[in-house]
């Protein structure tokens, strides 16, 4: 983050995208080091992985949050937020210092979903450069 700030003009606000396992990896930075960044946003995570084991151990293994953080997950038609019996959803819509925000966008699947919920995900927990809009 440093060499970006470096060579780029940017703000305070840190956040990261990941879509499929790489939503996966969201949802594990989000649980085991959730001060690394402000807003957290998951398309498709592959839950199943490891036979849904972060989604099982997530009550578990999750630190606190010190600061509010926003956390959005999207899901296509394939893609989905309980795994083995274990819905993510309950838990994170519980958790203090958290804005979380579930899309499920049925109309896609696992190949078109990335588009349409990234710029969901933006519209939704990005802050606005106008206040006024």
């Amino acid at each position: 983050m440093p060499e970006v700030a470096r060579r780029y003009r940017v703000t305070a606000e840190r956040a990261i995208v990941g879509e499929s396992l790489a939503g996966l990896f969201v949802i594990e930075t989000f649980a085991l080091e959730p001060d690394m960044f402000d807003i957290y946003v998951a398309i498709d995570p592959s839950l199943w992985w490891n036979n849904g084991k972060l989604a099982k151990e997530l009550a578990k293994t999750m630190a606190p949050l010190s600061k509010r953080k926003s956390l959005f997950i999207a899901t296509s038609s394939d893609g989905r937020i309980a795994i083995g019996g274990v819905d993510i959803a309950p838990f994170l819509g519980q958790r203090t210092n958290l804005e979380f925000v579930h899309r499920k966008l049925s109309r896609e699947t696992h190949a078109t979903v990335y588009h349409p919920a990234a710029l969901e995900a933006f519209r939704t927990v990005i802050k606005k450069a106008d206040p006024g809009k």
